[in-house]
């Protein structure tokens, strides 16, 4: 049975997730994720909780708000792992991002770097959501795209360059059942980066990411739409 379901949304909650978080047959962790509209259609917010072993035990809370158009204004991540904390604000001012990271036990650090209508990627399905909102390609197209990774498990973010493609729409089996989808894919240096498949909202249903040369499968396992 798909688990979704439609309903009236509630404080402008648009849809929640959840994610099971593999590599090979060992699960990594899992992450849970609500997505809302602010209130006058004054844009988005995306919130989530991620536990994962990997690159070594941790838990995170990520939020990230967008303008009306899915696109990026600020990201907040606090990471917390062997007992210590770092806590990351990223914020866009024109064609800059400022970065501000505050680990425990150390002095606080201001990074920068440019942003060029760039969007954030990161190892959670938050970031993928938001990159699949506001693809404005066709099936069959591509584009050149400027990426932020956001690195585990320092948080600092690292400019990339890279092509984002939109391949064919289709019919695909997942395990919450079959959904017509679209299926982007983003390289960089001839090396896949991220894979998505996403339901006709823009939901991802499944990513298959390359994270510092380490293979990571990302499920949706659990899912409610109450509106597009």
């Amino acid at each position: 049975m798909i688990a979704i379901k439609h309903c009236p949304p509630a404080e402008g909650l648009i849809a929640t997730a959840t994610y099971y978080i593999h590599q090979g047959k060992r699960k990594l962790g899992e992450e849970s994720i609500q997505v809302f509209e602010l209130p006058a259609h004054q844009g988005y917010h995306l919130q989530s909780a991620l536990v994962l072993q990997w690159p070594l035990p941790h838990t995170q809370r990520i939020t990230l708000e967008l303008d009306p158009s899915w696109r990026p204004r600020a990201t907040q991540i606090e990471f917390q792992a062997e007992g210590r904390s770092t806590r990351a604000r990223y914020q866009i001012e024109g064609s800059q991002l400022w970065a501000a990271l505050e680990v425990s036990g150390q002095r606080p650090l201001q990074l920068s770097c440019p942003w060029e209508e760039a969007v954030f990627d990161h190892p959670s399905a938050l970031f993928a959501i938001a990159l699949c909102k506001k693809s404005p390609l066709a099936p069959g197209d591509s584009a050149p795209i400027n990426l932020v990774r956001i690195v585990l498990p320092s948080l600092e973010p690292l400019p990339l360059r890279g092509t984002w493609a939109r391949l064919f729409d289709h019919t695909h089996s997942f395990e919450l059942g079959n959904f017509f989808v679209q299926e982007f894919a983003v390289t960089s240096q001839s090396r896949e980066l991220l894979h998505i498949w996403a339901d006709e909202p823009g939901i991802p249903l499944r990513l298959e990411r390359s994270e510092q040369g380490e293979p990571m499968r990302c499920e949706c396992v659990r899912y409610r739409l109450f509106r597009d």
